[in-house]
């Protein structure tokens, strides 16, 4: 259907202005008529209405025509002209012609005259629309490019130890403080409905949020802390995006939320917490969330201490004892700040884990030892002291292993043999491995020092620059070549790694070597 554009006729005869409408009824021309008896009722008709066209007679008590049109100008309008004479007034139209009018119609009208001329200012009309489309088109996408530059800065800052930052990520907070949040999906979610999965955010934060790609799986959101100030209301922003994953996507989501941010040093400690959390997603099957107090204190919606103690049981069977140590000094912290946990639930949960711990790392002798230990303590800070100097021992026992391990090399050939397939994931290498997800996760974060999520977008995106700089393939066919079939994710995951889109990789790559 045609644009309806809105024009107001002004002329100081009613029957002028009815001749003139009638005639654009006849036409059938798609137009709104909005009528003005002088000037000034016609200024107030612009201030009220948008008009894209102004049609006037030149001679009218209290301002003629051509004062109409240098007023109209003045104040910032920009419609389209058209000023309406008689043969004798041609000396008024070669005014207004001066002032940029280049419409004109002449009294008395002649009807084909009158449809060419409306057919022709109808024409520019559109032509104007569709030129300021195309400005508008063209500032969001150098908008959009300086927003890239912007987020990869931000990422690269946010996530190496390097204090190094561009003022311009500053104005992030220029407006409000902001409330980092991280969704990491369980599966290949957001690479396959991208575009669908991003509306929904917007929506539910309702704010225009940044949102950056981090990798196949995680994205990071920074959303305005008004919408999320109590702790009541990002529960439920985390809830309506678990509840918006399954009912539009059928897919789990693990969200870790920080608290309200002011300044770039605030949003990068609280980035290290939100980090340390994402690893146990793949310790919790279904959706969930944490939250992070301003204390640092993470809390989840429902409890924790189980989840503590099944990465501590991990951690003991890759023999990684500083993850013993860490996750342990979690679950003493966890129920110090948590009320009803009694004197004898404490022993004896922990003594349970540490006797599974014994078990998995063959060290039974040491376990009746720190037992009585623990069921000797008269408070928390022993108990903790207790089995500190056991992981302590045990590491000292174990003798450390320099090489590589074995799953890892496994899970990084998996990687570059079906990297090419949509569906690869932590989950289906760990099937694949005949290993738990949250196994395979911790032993190769352990070994590489690096999240097999990002292992796995980095390894992907490797693949892309050599598809990009030694073929002719389409960027679209590049994206299903390395696993992604949402195109435009590719894109922004590739620009965020890489610091441009792969058309622009690719031609630079050819200018350097032309």
């Amino acid at each position: 259907m045609a644009e309806v554009y809105r024009i107001l006729i002004v002329d100081d005869e009613r029957n002028e202005r009815t001749g003139i409408e009638k005639l654009i009824r006849r036409y059938q021309f798609h137009l709104e008529v909005v009528q003005a008896s002088n000037g000034r009722e016609a200024l107030e008709k612009f201030e009220q209405n948008g008009i894209d066209i102004l049609l006037t007679d030149i001679k009218m008590p209290l301002m003629s025509g051509i004062e109409l049109i240098k007023e109209v100008h003045k104040r910032g309008w920009d419609p389209i002209c058209i000023i309406y004479s008689a043969y004798g007034e041609f000396e008024y139209a070669q005014n207004a012609i001066a002032l940029g009018v280049m419409q004109y119609l002449l009294k008395p009208i002649k009807m084909q005259e009158f449809q060419n001329l409306f057919e022709h200012v109808v024409s520019l009309c559109e032509e104007k629309d569709h030129q300021q489309a195309e400005s508008e088109a063209l500032k969001i996408k150098l908008r959009n490019v300086e927003n890239d530059k912007m987020y990869r800065q931000l990422l690269k800052y946010l996530e190496s130890e390097a204090d190094e930052r561009s003022e311009d990520t500053e104005e992030l907070f220029a407006r409000e403080a902001l409330v980092p949040v991280i969704l990491s999906s369980y599966s290949y979610l957001f690479s396959r409905y991208w575009e669908n999965y991003e509306e929904d955010i917007n929506k539910i934060f309702d704010n225009n949020p940044v949102i950056i790609n981090k990798d196949d799986t995680q994205t990071l959101v920074l959303a305005g802390c008004g919408r999320l100030a109590s702790q009541r209301k990002r529960e439920e922003v985390c809830e309506r995006l678990i509840q918006m994953s399954r009912d539009n996507f059928q897919s789990e989501i693990f969200i870790v939320m920080g608290t309200k941010c002011s300044s770039m040093e605030e949003l990068k400690a609280q980035y290290e917490i939100m980090r340390e959390q994402l690893d146990y997603q793949f310790f919790i099957t279904e959706s969930t969330y944490f939250l992070i107090e301003e204390s640092g204190f993470v809390k989840k919606e429902s409890d924790m201490l189980s989840i503590y103690f099944k990465k501590i049981l991990t951690c003991a069977k890759l023999k990684d004892f500083q993850g013993i140590k860490s996750e342990f000094e979690k679950a003493f912290e966890y129920v110090e700040k948590n009320v009803g946990f009694s004197s004898i639930y404490i022993k004896y949960n922990f003594s349970e884990v540490i006797k599974q711990c014994c078990e998995i790392l063959h060290s039974g002798e040491r376990l009746m030892e720190v037992v009585e230990d623990i069921y000797g303590s008269r408070s928390i800070a022993q108990v903790k002291q207790a089995v500190s100097h056991l992981i302590d021992v045990l590491a000292e026992d174990e003798r450390s292993q320099n090489e590589e391990n074995r799953v890892v090399i496994m899970a990084k050939a998996y990687i570059h043999e079906h990297y090419q397939d949509c569906t690869l994931s932590v989950s289906s290498i760990a099937d694949e491995l005949g290993i738990s997800s949250a196994y395979l996760s911790t032993q190769f974060k352990a070994e590489t020092g690096q999240q097999l999520v990002k292992y796995i977008s980095w390894y992907r995106i490797e693949r892309a620059r050599d598809l990009l700089t030694t073929t002719n393939v389409k960027v679209g066919e590049v994206a299903k070549k390395v696993g992604y079939l949402n195109t435009s994710y590719f894109i922004s995951l590739f620009r965020n790694n890489m610091g441009c889109s792969p058309a622009k990789y690719r031609e630079r790559v050819f200018k350097d070597e032309g």
